[in-house]
């Protein structure tokens, strides 16, 4: 989700009355754009592409913000399918696949 969108819903949240937001992201932070051809924003337009957890708090709006731990999605993956060996997770850790 964009950082613009989990703004908004933040203030939608707090203008139906909640006192405390917590934002919870099943994904770690996108931090890269990814260049293998998926549509997606540069990485100056990416909120969490030079801001700390608490930075990206800060600007939505949150109370409290959570990302999912990019080595516990990997071990959880792991779990269910012992025979992956590797990720593509470039978006998220900066780390390329040669092509």
């Amino acid at each position: 989700m964009r950082g613009t969108t989990s703004r908004e819903i933040v203030l939608m949240a707090r203008e139906a009355g909640a006192r405390n937001v917590y934002f919870a992201s099943a994904a770690p932070p996108v931090r890269f754009a990814n260049v293998y051809g998926i549509d997606m924003p540069s990485r100056s337009e990416l909120i969490a592409s030079d801001r700390t957890d608490e930075q990206i708090r800060c600007e939505i709006g949150a109370d409290a913000l959570v990302y999912q731990d990019l080595d516990d999605l990997k071990a959880a993956l792991r779990a269910v399918n012992p025979a992956i060996s590797s990720f593509e997770a470039s978006c998220f850790d900066g780390h390329y696949i040669n092509r």
